[in-house]
C-alpha cells in the first residue's frame, strides 16, 4: 500500500469494551500500531482494510468510513472508534 492510502487509517482509537487506546501511525508504507503502555509494532496488509501482527495473534480490521476498527486476539474480538 501506498503512504497515502495508508492515511485513512490514522489516529487514536478508544474501546468501551476495554480500557485500551490504540494508536495507529505509519513509518513510509507500513502501518504502527501502538496499544497504552505496550510496545509498538508493525501491521502487515492482508487484504483492503485488514491488517495483521503474527508474533502476537492480533488482526486489525479497519472501516474507514465508520472510523471504527476491529481488534481480534485471542478469540476475542472488540471494537474500537477513532477518536
Amino acid at each position: 500500500m501506498t503512504p497515502e492510502e495508508l492515511d485513512g487509517y490514522l489516529g487514536v482509537y478508544a474501546s468501551k469494551q476495554i480500557a485500551l487506546k490504540i494508536t495507529i501511525t505509519k513509518d513510509g508504507n507500513t502501518l504502527i500500531a501502538q496499544a497504552t503502555g505496550q510496545s509498538a509494532f508493525p501491521l502487515e496488509a492482508t487484504e483492503k482494510d485488514k491488517f495483521k501482527f503474527d508474533r502476537a495473534g492480533v488482526v486489525l480490521e479497519f472501516s474507514p468510513a465508520d472510523n471504527t476498527m476491529i481488534l481480534k486476539q485471542g478469540g476475542g474480538q472488540f471494537t474500537f472508534t477513532r477518536e
